[in-house]
């Protein structure tokens, strides 16, 4: 599920992102299961961010697996977790970035589902591991945004 703020609905393209993601799923071998994304505003993300992070500050995107397992999808059924995307983060983003804002907000969906499926970049392998499937699901482009100063 899709859950856009109103404020945001005419500059997210909810079924596009809808399709991406469950191409991202499929391409995971995930063959069922649910997740949700929330495309909000900064005052959410800046309060998730705070609770689950102790981090106070707003940031771009937050994911919440259902699971405590490494690969939470590996059995392809039930809830997969949420994913929390903040519009002015991403706007911010593609503004340093030179991004188009639909492709921003691409990627951040896409980074945040891939660490709903366990992925992560908590060390270079790992690191390596999750851009390289950036890389295959939206192209060379996700390049810019990985490797720009943080904006958050």
């Amino acid at each position: 599920m899709i859950d856009v703020d109103p404020a945001y609905e005419d500059r997210v393209p909810s079924e596009e992102l809808r399709t991406l993601l469950e191409g991202v799923l499929d391409g995971e071998g995930v063959r069922s299961g649910d997740l949700t994304v929330q495309v909000y505003g900064d005052e959410l993300l800046h309060e998730l961010n705070l609770s689950f992070r102790g981090i106070d500050a707003p940031t771009d995107v937050l994911s919440f697996p259902s699971a405590d397992d490494e690969f939470p999808a590996a059995e392809g059924d039930g809830y997969l977790g949420d994913v929390a995307i903040s519009v002015p983060a991403a706007e911010r983003n593609a503004a340093l970035t030179g991004t188009p804002f639909e492709r921003e907000l691409r990627q951040l969906a896409v980074h945040g589902v891939l660490h709903l499926l366990g992925y992560g970049h908590d060390d270079d392998a790992s690191e390596a591991r999750m851009r390289a499937r950036e890389v295959a699901i939206l192209g060379e482009w996700v390049h810019a945004i990985w490797d720009a100063p943080p904006t958050h």
